[in-house]
């Protein structure tokens, strides 16, 4: 779907506040409030905007450890695969799953409440899924950067 320099800027607008009044947008983005709302909902329905969701503090949730967690499959079958991308939907700690290229197939973004608690998801858990060869985690000191913003400024 091609993008204009307004849905560009919609976007924007929906990553920094995805709870404004269409009336507000519309009026930043130089649109009338009708086919702001429209552009919206097309974006919704192409695929393009897939959710909204609110941005938690995981310390205040008491998760006060996140970790980074490389995974290396046995082998690359597609059944080992799936299954391990099955068990891993039942792991809440699991915030992201990436398959990535190098020595490791998966890198895991994850959240504990302490140490104790990641290393039971790690011995436990994901050592215990059928085809995982190993683990390397890599636990994180300091959030410099957090944010789920994409990049527009390609699509101005």
């Amino acid at each position: 779907m091609p993008l204009d320099r307004i849905d560009a800027r919609i976007l924007a607008e929906l990553q920094r506040d995805g709870r404004r009044a269409v009336v507000d947008l519309a009026q930043d983005v130089g649109l009338s409030p009708t086919p702001c709302a429209r552009r919206i909902r097309m974006l919704e329905s192409s695929g393009v905007i897939q959710g909204y969701a609110a941005v938690v503090d995981p310390a205040r949730l008491g998760l006060k450890v996140q970790a980074f967690i490389q995974v290396k499959l046995q082998q690359h079958t597609d059944e080992i695969v799936a299954r391990f991308e099955r068990e891993l939907e039942a792991l809440e700690e699991v915030t992201g799953c990436f398959a990535t290229t190098g020595e490791y197939d998966f890198m895991l973004q994850v959240f504990a409440q302490d140490l104790e608690s990641l290393s039971e998801l790690v011995l436990k858990k994901l050592l215990k899924i059928p085809g995982v060869r190993d683990v390397h985690s890599s636990i994180v000191l300091d959030t410099v950067k957090r944010s789920a913003r994409l990049p527009l400024s390609h699509l101005s």
